[in-house]
């Protein structure tokens, strides 16, 4: 074919194609025309004309955000991932077989606590169902501890039968037990004030494994679909408490009495983190025999569980005190063969505070170590074994270097000039006459029972106190006749409490007077984290051991095994000494009555019970750990409790409780121990509030603020704010009555309020056993 032809088809092919697309873009135009996702919004007009103000008011409040200094996180390789797995595997079986070894090989008792949550049933009556289960034939007293053998299954048992009166005795049986048994009615519901209250109070200290059991379903409900519907009821309430509990075994039935005595045999129990961390017991038997220097001597028989003991530390028997041990001696069951361990000169003494003899001395040499020196201090080996030494200031004897911790106390000494220790002696003689006259009275007034409507009234007034500091919180009213420099003496001004700067050891004379001779630790975690390794280590009796232990405690020690478990825990390093401990704080959902910031309560924290008066903190993270006093512990917030108390190394749980006038205890509320940290300040806060008389502008005419000018004028370098968000300055003052100008950073509405606020530490005090 010719070019020209080729030429003359393909023209007319374009003549065909083009009135379709034509056709196509006047359609399109028509109807429906171009997406909204295609569309740009432009841009929103920008004044010129925007004063300062105006553009400070639009970006107020805004924060620019940092460049992020975290570093990116390293992804393994597949060959790392598998070897990670495999050493997570290799621990998991090593702490089974481990446990195994204490309750197979070793042959130690499982402690078992019953506990009903019901009054209609007997913790001894299901006890004596469950494990005469078997064929065996099984009674028990109430309250009772008593051990039994289950030959089917080749397993022992120590059954514990608390008071169930008693809340602190079901509290400290089920602390040591590896398996607790609720009995639960199927006739009566549990009661929220004791059955709930039980549940909830054993679940926040710790509890290891959980048994469920239902002596009276076949008795009440003889039908099997009733007994059907009652199980799985029964079985979803005990669900809400223990989501890993899957089933409720039925004591009148024999083949689910078998099964759960089968499960207790076999299964190994959980582990409380808090507990197993340190050496503890239960006593098979308590005597007392005579020392060599005629001082009685406790000894103590039974199987040590946990990570054992060692003869240096201390000891602690609940409600009754820390002690020294005399001795260790292992029992060896079919031999005559025992070992001895008698304490060394590094033995632990019961002393709770720094001595006072430590004194740091102006001149101290610099010594240098591997290149580095080191400011001040003189410098030992610090291998981790027994030799190790840490870095103490020169002149520390060999007993004041075991109360340094990580770091050395900067002037850790009590004592000053003459002059002082006569003002010291003073005030303590004044604080002991103050104390006796407060004993007099308090002997010589008694209780009065108040009416039911005298005390509903006190009751509403304390809680309007609660309710008015929710609304208005920590402001003053001062009257027009006092003055504001002397009432707000000791008062500090201060514009933001997350920046300023406060002295640690800052002279005050509401200062508790063992303060510098508190136990001092530069990094908590770390010092714990290296204590738990150390007991580990040091331990000189592994658990499933069979010891006698001998303890320098005196008679009076109530130490009747048979009704109550009696029980010594071992205590890590330096768990005897003071130091300002901190625990969190949540009320119970339960209790809605105001708890305020001083109140006497009972706190447990692990093995430990003391009577503190808590300085309640906020839960602030201010980088100068300086943190806002709180009047009141509101229901259903977050707070701190603050007090000179024991420490303690092992993350334990908390429990409040709020002593009663029939002295028993009421649960209030739960927690968490946190720290040591000395360095933790809590400031209260002052408001001082007043009125817009005249507003001009920026400039504002305040009163009833101050009464005086020469308050005015004391007062004037503090900045103000008003509880609408602005904040300003006072300007001069007006008159004679306290009156005065203040600028501000934009214009007030009539109805704010100006403020001014004001800053006094406060200090913890002392906490005292409880008994």
């Amino acid at each position: 074919m010719r070019t020209h032809d080729l030429r003359v088809i393909a023209i007319s092919r374009i003549n065909l194609i083009a009135p379709t697309r034509c056709s196509r873009i006047k359609l399109s135009a028509m109807g429906h025309s171009h997406r909204s996702t295609l569309k740009n919004d432009h841009k929103s007009f920008k004044s010129k004309h925007a004063t300062k103000g105006q553009i400070k008011n639009r970006f107020k409040g805004k924060v620019e955000k940092g460049a992020s200094g975290s570093k990116a996180i390293r992804v393994m390789s597949k060959t790392e991932r598998k070897n990670v797995a495999k050493q997570l595997k290799e621990q998991k079986i090593l702490e089974s077989k481990n446990t195994r070894k204490l309750f197979d090989s070793l042959g130690a008792e499982k402690i078992v606590t019953v506990i009903s949550l019901t009054n209609d049933i007997s913790p001894a009556d299901v006890a004596s169902s469950l494990f005469s289960g078997t064929g065996e034939k099984f009674t028990f007293e109430y309250p009772s501890v008593s051990s039994i053998r289950i030959r089917q299954y080749k397993a022992n048992f120590k059954i514990i039968i608390p008071d169930q009166n008693d809340f602190l005795a079901i509290l400290d049986a089920t602390k040591i037990s590896d398996y607790v048994v609720f009995g639960i009615s199927a006739q009566q519901e549990v009661d929220p004030t004791y059955g709930e209250q039980l549940l909830r109070s054993i679940i926040a200290q710790g509890i290891a494994s959980v048994i469920g059991v239902l002596p009276n379903l076949v008795s009440a409900y003889p039908k099997r679909n009733l007994q059907l519907d009652i199980r799985q009821s029964l079985q979803s309430y005990f669900t809400h408490f223990f989501p890993d509990v899957d089933k409720l075994y039925a004591l009148e039935t024999a083949s689910e009495c078998i099964n759960c005595i089968r499960l207790m045999s076999q299964k190994m129990p959980k582990s409380v983190s808090w507990r197993d961390a340190r050496g503890y017991l239960v006593a098979d038997e308590v005597s007392w025999i005579q020392g060599a220097n005629g001082a009685p001597l406790m000894t103590v028989i039974g199987t040590v569980r946990g990570v054992g003991f060692n003869v240096n530390r201390l000891v602690h028997i609940p409600g009754s005190g820390d002690y020294q041990l005399e001795g260790i001696e292992t029992m060896v069951e079919r031999s005559s063969e025992t070992q001895v361990i008698i304490p060394t000169q590094d033995q632990e003494d019961l002393n709770e505070l720094l001595p006072e003899e430590l004194e740091m001395e102006d001149e101290i040499e610099d010594v240098y170590e591997d290149g580095v020196k080191m400011d001040g201090y003189k410098y030992f080996a610090t291998d981790d074994d027994n030799s190790s030494r840490k870095p103490v200031p020169k002149g520390t004897s060999e007993y004041q270097r075991k109360w340094l911790i990580d770091d050395v106390l900067e002037d850790a000494s009590d004592l000053e000039d003459d002059e002082n220790e006569e003002i010291d002696e003073i005030v303590e003689m004044e604080e002991m006459d103050e104390a006796d006259n407060i004993v007099d009275q308090d002997e010589d007034v008694q209780y009065m029972e108040l009416s039911p409507e005298e005390e509903e009234r006190q009751l509403q007034e304390f809680r309007a106190l609660e309710k008015d500091d929710l609304e208005f919180p920590d402001e003053l009213e001062l009257d027009p006749s006092e003055s504001a420099r002397e009432r707000l003496a000791s008062y500090r001004g201060i514009k933001s409490l997350g920046n300023c700067d406060w002295q640690v050891d800052e002279a005050d004379e509401n200062r508790p007077s063992i303060w510098k001779r508190l136990l001092r630790i530069s990094n908590y975690k770390a010092t714990r984290n290296r204590i738990a390794k150390q007991a580990s280590r040091e331990a000189q009796v592994e658990a499933g051991t069979k010891v006698r232990l001998t303890i320098r405690a005196p008679t009076d020690i109530q130490s009747d095994a048979s009704q109550r478990p009696f029980v010594v825990y071992g205590m890590l390093e330096h768990e005897h000494k003071l130091g300002l401990v901190n625990w969190s704080f949540e009320s119970w959902e339960d209790y809605v009555d105001p708890i305020p910031s001083g109140e006497e309560l009972v706190v447990q924290y692990g093995y430990r019970r003391q009577v503190i008066k808590p300085l309640f903190n906020q839960a602030s993270n201010n980088s100068n750990n300086v943190h806002k006093s709180e009047r009141f512990a509101h229901h259903g917030s977050l707070t701190i409790a603050s007090a000179i108390s024991p420490v303690s190394f092992t993350n334990s749980p908390t429990l409040y409780f709020k002593p009663q006038p029939d002295g028993s205890l009421k649960f209030v509320g739960k927690g968490t121990f946190l720290n040591c940290d000395h360095t933790r300040i809590v400031a209260e806060r002052a408001v001082l509030t007043g009125h817009p008389v005249k507003i001009h502008k920026t400039v504002v005419t305040v009163r009833y603020m101050f009464f005086n000018s020469q308050d005015v004028n004391f007062f004037k370098a503090i900045p103000l704010f008003t509880k609408m968000g602005r904040s300003g300055f006072i300007k001069e003052s007006l008159g004679t009555h306290g009156y005065f100008k203040a600028r501000f950073d934009g214009k007030l509405n009539a109805q704010d309020t100006i403020a001014m606020s004001m800053y006094k530490r406060v200090w913890p005090s002392v906490s005292e056993a409880w008994k």
